[in-house]
């Protein structure tokens, strides 16, 4: 049986040239309100706080708290920010739970690793 013959010279390995530009999409600044800083200064606040009590155990945890901490408390601030450029609210309150939203991945995909890695120290430990 003979496949029936192209009419087009391209097919899905080969398409067509797009219309898509190559230029990059022109950046806007984000705009903020005190609402969202103070919530980035709590949320940094605990993040401190957090790097104290871990160099009461290991002065490499502390640092590694920081820097993670930070990194995900200011990943999650921008990414909140840029949803709030697109969708602007006035109310504070909304503000502060899309901020807070943005954290709740990080919290869960971090909570469950570390349950993770406790689960896997307390197993050594009863094996041992």
């Amino acid at each position: 049986m003979n496949p029936a013959p192209m009419t087009s010279q391209h097919d899905i390995y080969d398409p067509p040239p797009s219309g898509t530009s190559w230029l990059p999409p022109r950046s806007e600044p984000l705009t903020f309100t005190r609402s969202d800083l103070a919530c980035l200064l709590v949320l940094g606040t605990l993040v401190l706080i957090g790097t104290a009590v871990a160099f009461l155990f290991e002065a490499l945890l502390g640092i590694l708290v920081l820097i993670g901490g930070s990194l995900v408390v200011l990943e999650s601030w921008y990414t909140a920010l840029g949803f709030l450029s697109r969708r602007p609210t006035d109310q504070t309150w909304q503000r502060v739970v899309i901020i807070l939203a943005a954290l709740v991945p990080w919290v869960v995909c971090l909570g469950l690793a570390a349950a993770l890695m406790i689960g896997l120290f307390v197993l050594t430990d009863i094996a041992a």
